[in-house]
């Protein structure tokens, strides 16, 4: 308070708010993204593996195969997404998984690879989940972050009394 003026409101130091750190992060949400971005990475590896066979194999010279390339950037970058906790990521990827696979089983007349898709459809679902309740867990915590913890010393509950009798 300035001694000139009575009615001037005190000066006050605020402490600068920070991000959440990687272990601030509840394990509820954190445990489904890296689920989801792992199963992208392990669709991107499928996919170009199949790819890379059907470009070199049997049928030596299909250049349709090669378009497939692009399905596999595609898969890297929502898998690199969806790391990040991108909420567009996350969702283009389930929405793209479940059409491709419904695709799929129009083209081909049957429901080929139906358990394993299934499984990799729940854990992009929940991974998008995982990134909305990520992105909500942050603007509360910029709302009201947590107070800093001190030591024992530092609070004047605690602190030691000075023998001035």
């Amino acid at each position: 308070m300035n001694p000139s003026n009575p009615y001037e409101s005190p000066a006050v130091v605020i402490a600068e708010t920070r991000l959440p750190l990687e272990r601030d992060v509840p394990e509820e949400i954190s445990r489904p993204i890296t689920h989801g971005w792992v199963a992208a990475c392990v669709s991107c590896v499928m996919t170009l593996l199949v790819t890379l066979i059907a470009l070199f194999g049997d049928s030596a010279g299909n250049t349709d195969a090669a378009w497939n390339f692009v399905d596999v950037a595609l898969i890297a970058g929502l898998a690199f997404g969806i790391y990040k906790r991108s909420r567009t990521a996350a969702t283009i990827m389930l929405a793209y998984f479940v059409l491709s696979k419904v695709l799929i089983m129009i083209n081909t007349g049957m429901p080929s690879g139906l358990v394993l898709g299934l499984l990799f459809t729940i854990f992009y679902f929940r991974a998008m989940t995982a990134t909305f309740r990520y992105h909500r867990f942050l603007r509360e915590w910029k709302r009201n972050p947590p107070a800093p913890k001190r030591s024992l010393s530092e609070d004047p509950l605690f602190a030691p009394k000075s023998s001035d009798a």
